[in-house]
C-alpha cells in the first residue's frame, strides 16, 4: 500500500471518531440530563464547552504543529481524546463529565489542526483535491454513524458506553500513528527553533471564546443590557491587541500578510458565509421536521442520515474531479445547490410529499460535499507548506464560527418573529402548538431559510470576485 493511503487511514480514523462523537452526543444529551437530574440548559454545556475548547485552541495548536511537528501533535491529540472519553465514561456527576469533554475537545482540536496538513503533505499536487475530498467522505461517514450508533448503544447499554466505544478506535489509531507517521514524510517543518507566540495565542483564544459566547448567547443575556455590549467592547479590544501583536512580533502566531492574497482572503470569506448558510441545517431542520412537518424522530434521523450520505458520496467524487477540472467549478456548483435547497424548503409548504423533503436533505449533503474540499484547496493554493498546519486549523476555525453564526442568526430571527406575534416561547416548546401557532412558526422558519439562501449567494459572489481580483 502506498504511504499516502497509510497516512490517510490514520488521520481519517481519528477524524471519523471525532465527528461520530460529536453527532452521537446530540442523541444522548436528554439521557445525560435525566441521569444527572439537570436541566437541558445545563446539559447543553456538554456541547457548548466542547465547542469553546476546540475553537479557542485551534489557531495556537495549528501553529504549534508547524513548530513542534505534526506527528507529536497527532499522537498527543489522540491521547487526550481517548483520556477525555475515559473520564466521561466514569463520570459520576455533570462537572466531571464537563471536565472530560474539555480534555477530549482539546485533543480533538489538535487532531483538527493537523489532519488536512498531513493529507496535503502526503498527496502529490495533482491529487490534493482527491485527498481533501476523501477527508470530507470520512466526515460524512462519521456523521452517519454517530446518530445510529448513539441511539442503539444508549438504548441497550446506556449513554456512558458511547464514550467507551470512542476510546477503542482512538487507541487503535494511536498505535497506527505511532508506527506509520514519520515527520519527514508528513510535511513537518525543519528543526529550526522558532519561538511560540504565547501573547498572540492568549489574545486569539480569549477573543474567540467571548465572540462565540456573545453570538450563541447561552446565558440568554438581554441584547439591550450593558453587560452584553461590554462583552462586545472587550472582544473588539482583544482582536485589536491580537492584530497589533502579530504585526510587531518577529515570529507571529498568524502571519497576517497571508491576507494580502486576494484569492486566499476571498476564499476564506466564502468559506465563512458558506458555513453560515449551511449551519442551520443541523439545528433548525430537526425542529422543522418534527414540529412543522410532524415527522417522527426516526424519520428525522433518516433526513440527517441522507444528508451525511450525500456529503460522503459527493465529497470523494468532487475532490477527485476538482484536481482535473479546477476548483472553482465545484465551489460554485456546490454553493449554488446549497442555496437552491433553502429555496426548495421555502416553497415546500406545510404538507409536502415525504420524498420531496428527503430529496432536499440528500441534495443539501451533496452540495456540501462538492464545495468544501475545493474551497479548502483554494485557501491553501499558494500557501507555503510550513504554514499548512496553521491554515488547516484556521479553516476548521472558520467552519466552526460560520456554523455558530448561522445557527445563532437563524434562531434569533425565528424567536424574534415568534415574540412579535405574542409567542414568547422557545422553538421546541411548540411541539404541541395550535394550528395557528405552527403556521407562524412555519413562516418564521421560511424567513430563516431565505436568509440562509442569501448567505449562500454571498459565498458564491465572494468565490467569483476572489478569482477576478487575482487576475
Amino acid at each position: 500500500m502506498q504511504y499516502k493511503w497509510k497516512a490517510f487511514i490514520v488521520v481519517s480514523l481519528s477524524l471519523f471518531v471525532m465527528v461520530m462523537d460529536a453527532s452521537a452526543l446530540n442523541v444522548i444529551l436528554p439521557k445525560i440530563a435525566e441521569d444527572f437530574a439537570v436541566s437541558l440548559g445545563v446539559v447543553s454545556w456538554v456541547t457548548i464547552i466542547g465547542g469553546l475548547a476546540v475553537s479557542s485552541t485551534l489557531l495556537p495548536l495549528g501553529k504549534l504543529a508547524d513548530i513542534a511537528g505534526r506527528r507529536k501533535i497527532q499522537l498527543l491529540g489522540m491521547s487526550l481524546f481517548a483520556l477525555g472519553a475515559i473520564i466521561c465514561f466514569f463520570s459520576s456527576n455533570i462537572s466531571l463529565l464537563l471536565s472530560g469533554r474539555i480534555v477530549g475537545s482539546i485533543g480533538a482540536s489538535m487532531l483538527q489542526a493537523v489532519t488536512m496538513a498531513i493529507v496535503l503533505a502526503v498527496f502529490p499536487d495533482n491529487e490534493k483535491g482527491r485527498g481533501l475530498g476523501m477527508i470530507t467522505f470520512a466526515v460524512g461517514v462519521g456523521g452517519i454513524a454517530g446518530p445510529l450508533v448513539g441511539s442503539q448503544v444508549t438504548e441497550f447499554f446506556g449513554w456512558r458506553y458511547i464514550f467507551l466505544i470512542m476510546f477503542f478506535p482512538t487507541a487503535i489509531g494511536f498505535i497506527l500513528a505511532n508506527y506509520i507517521l514519520k515527520d519527514e514524510l508528513i510535511g513537518s517543518s525543519s528543526k529550526e527553533r522558532i519561538k511560540f507566540d504565547f501573547k498572540g495565542a492568549i489574545y486569539s483564544a480569549l477573543f474567540i471564546i467571548l465572540i462565540i459566547l456573545n453570538i450563541s448567547n447561552p446565558f440568554s443575556i438581554s441584547y439591550s443590557s450593558f453587560f452584553y455590549w461590554l462583552i462586545w467592547i472587550v472582544s473588539i479590544s482583544l482582536i485589536y491587541l491580537f492584530i497589533r501583536s502579530q504585526t510587531k512580533s518577529k515570529n507571529p502566531m498568524f502571519d497576517l500578510r497571508l491576507f494580502s492574497s486576494w484569492r486566499f482572503s476571498f476564499a476564506v470569506l466564502a468559506r465563512l458565509f458558506g458555513f453560515t448558510s449551511n449551519g442551520p441545517f443541523w439545528f433548525i431542520i430537526p425542529f422543522y421536521s418534527t414540529i412543522v412537518l410532524k415527522y417522527s424522530v426516526g424519520m428525522t434521523g433518516i433526513l440527517i442520515f441522507l444528508n451525511a450520505l450525500g456529503m460522503s458520496l459527493a465529497g470523494s467524487i468532487g475532490g477527485r474531479l476538482s484536481d482535473k477540472f479546477g476548483t472553482l467549478k465545484f465551489i460554485l456548483s456546490g454553493l449554488s445547490l446549497l442555496t437552491t435547497t433553502w429555496i426548495l424548503f421555502v416553497i415546500a409548504g406545510n404538507d409536502p410529499p415525504l420524498i420531496y423533503i428527503l430529496s432536499i436533505s440528500f441534495i443539501n449533503g451533496i452540495s456540501n460535499g462538492l464545495w468544501m474540499a475545493p474551497n479548502t484547496s483554494e485557501t491553501l493554493e499558494k500557501i507555503s507548506s510550513s504554514h499548512h498546519g496553521l491554515i488547516s486549523a484556521f479553516n476548521a476555525l472558520i467552519r466552526n464560527i460560520g456554523s455558530v453564526f448561522g445557527i445563532s442568526i437563524s434562531t434569533i430571527l425565528i424567536t424574534s418573529i415568534l415574540i412579535s406575534y405574542g409567542l414568547n416561547v422557545q422553538i421546541g416548546e411548540l411541539i404541541n402548538g395550535s394550528e395557528s401557532e405552527l403556521k407562524i412558526l412555519s413562516e418564521a422558519m421560511n424567513y430563516s431559510f431565505i436568509l440562509s439562501a442569501g448567505f449562500g449567494v454571498i459565498a458564491i459572489i465572494l468565490s467569483i470576485v476572489g478569482r477576478l481580483k487575482e487576475k
